[in-house]
């Protein structure tokens, strides 16, 4: 009876702990070095080239382009379903301006989640004269696409997870070690998007200056 009992608690200890070993699946961080720097300035950073701010973050620009429309997910819907494909759910510059857009990956090097829209500032400075501000947008490839599309929004069929930007109600944390896919932009005059002045981007993230030089 002693050892049926035995075998019973054995059996039940590991049931318990096989229970609790499926009830989180996610990546559970323990602990990692302890990196204390001030914030950094980063004068001319490069596209698809790695830039990495020790204790914060890797940073990569991965696109840059002027245009005159950004697609976004309303609220709380992941999906660019037919309804909201033709209801042209897109942001316009306007005709007398177009959207400096630059697109940023940023890897978490923290040990702890991190909200990198959470202090950000965004602004364009041309000919070393004016000074735009800016805003910023994060994008989730977790979200569904659609190639139910009209002709003149091609670029975007099939990848609006990586073309459009989602809602701020909906936006996330990064955990450690895992990398977020952000959208930098500011609205420009024609006439500054034309010329061939110097134009460039500056994005303060929690102190870190980072700038993207469009033109030198």
């Amino acid at each position: 009876m002693r050892k049926l009992l035995g075998l019973l608690l054995i059996l039940t200890i590991g049931m318990t702990c096989t229970t609790a070993a499926f009830a989180d699946m996610g990546v559970q961080v323990i602990g990692g070095p302890e990196t204390e720097i001030g914030p950094v300035s980063l004068d001319d950073v490069e596209l698809n080239v790695d830039v990495e701010i020790d204790g914060y973050a890797i940073l990569c620009p991965t696109e840059f382009a002027f245009s005159g429309r950004l697609g976004f997910y309303l609220s709380g819907h992941p999906e660019p379903i037919e309804r909201y494909i033709l209801d042209n759910h897109y942001y316009y510059s306007g005709a007398e301006a177009e959207f400096a857009i630059l697109r940023v990956d940023l890897t978490n090097l923290a040990t702890i989640p991190r909200n990198f829209l959470s202090s950000c500032e965004v602004k364009a400075i041309f000919d070393d004269k004016y000074e735009y501000g800016g805003w910023f947008y994060q994008s989730n490839y977790n979200n569904g696409t659609s190639t139910n599309y009209k002709e003149e929004y091609l670029e975007d069929t099939g990848k609006q997870n990586q073309r459009w930007v989602i809602h701020e109600a909906d936006q996330f944390v990064i955990d450690p070690m895992y990398q977020g896919h952000y959208v930098f932009g500011c609205t420009l005059p024609n006439s500054v998007v034309n010329s061939k002045a110097p134009l460039r981007m500056i994005i303060t993230i929690d102190g870190n200056e980072i700038t993207y030089n469009i033109r030198k």
